[in-house]
């Protein structure tokens, strides 16, 4: 009797470790990769896509043995970082007054001002996409910071003093950096206006990827920067602080905001079609994106995998999420 009791009691005690583990699956999975990727192991199903560049030289100018530099635009600059994994991708855009850097850069270790110097001389304000590591490990070199004003942002600042914590940043898993903290100098409202001097961008409040993601429209030059929400390769709806609902609700509201002749620029590199270089999507591709988002929301969609799971967006695009009910 004692020892048909212990079995149930082990055999409840495994069920419900399940069922905390699926309910925390984001979380668990974020404490696992580091390690896992350690080990070689395969953290993901396997793409339906080539994730590699097409075959061909890269485009832009290599600078100080890390960055690649390439204009996409008058006065828009694209700083490539092919050394890194995943390959970042910032933005420098110029106005007359000042510069606008999006993202800061994916190292502690590697100062992004040299290359800035050889663009420009006006005083740059560098505003994060979102708060994960390979987008704020390098605010330790920036001068002025800006930041979207919102509650789980503000609620992270003292007196301007932001520090980010462990899944915000998610660097410090595995050990590899520690979370920084930065001086904000300027808050941003969502859907606020930056004036460069003759060029006004807007920053727009674009969950999905994390509760806290932005993207920089630049309306007059038809330009749309969108960190990670959107870019080639895979897209990722299932980190602890994203939301597939979010992302179904912020595709729907940008493809009824931005021009459908806009060329949307992303965080990271490549698309399989063309030889390494920005990163660039079109509104088509958003479109695509937001469809893939509901067709998974509403079980339709096909794709690999059990409880991390992958599915094909378009020819140059994955969506990676959660199983069913773990999506949020």
């Amino acid at each position: 009797m004692r020892r048909g009791f212990g079995w149930r009691l082990a055999a409840a005690g495994a069920v419900a470790l399940m069922a905390l583990g699926l309910a925390f699956a984001p979380y668990v999975y974020a404490e696992a990769f580091p390690w896992l990727a350690k080990l070689h192991l395969r953290t993901t199903p396997p793409s339906q896509i080539s994730v590699d560049a097409a075959p061909g030289p890269a485009l832009g100018t290599a600078i100080g043995g890390r960055w690649r530099v390439q204009q996409i635009g008058p006065q828009t600059y694209a700083l490539g970082e092919p050394a890194n994994d995943p390959d970042n991708y910032e933005y420098l855009l110029l106005g007359q007054t000042r510069a606008l850097l999006i993202d800061a850069g994916s190292s502690p270790d590697h100062d992004i001002r040299p290359v800035l110097a050889t663009l420009t001389k006006l005083p740059v304000t560098t505003i994060p996409t979102h708060l994960h590591f390979d987008h704020t490990a390098g605010l330790k070199f920036a001068d002025r910071i800006a930041l979207i004003d919102l509650p789980q942002t503000r609620a992270r600042a003292h007196n301007d003093e932001v520090r980010l914590g462990r899944y915000q940043f998610m660097g410090t898993l595995g050990g590899s950096h520690p979370a920084p903290s930065f001086k904000v100098s300027e808050w941003v409202k969502p859907d606020g206006v930056i004036d460069l001097g003759g060029r006004q961008v807007r920053v727009l409040w674009t969950p999905g990827h994390t509760a806290t993601s932005i993207s920089v429209s630049d309306p007059a030059a038809k330009l749309l920067f969108t960190g990670d929400l959107i870019y080639p390769t895979s897209l990722y709806g299932f980190m602890p602080d994203s939301s597939l609902s979010a992302y179904a609700a912020t595709t729907d509201r940008l493809l009824a905001l931005i021009p459908a002749d806009t060329t949307i620029y992303g965080a990271h590199c490549c698309r399989n079609d063309l030889p390494a270089q920005a990163p660039w999507l079109g509104m088509s591709d958003l479109r695509d994106a937001g469809a893939a988002v509901k067709a998974v929301e509403a079980g339709t969609a096909r794709g690999r995998g059990f409880i991390v799971r992958r599915f094909p967006v378009n020819p140059r695009m994955t969506l990676i999420t959660l199983y069913p009910f773990g999506n949020r």
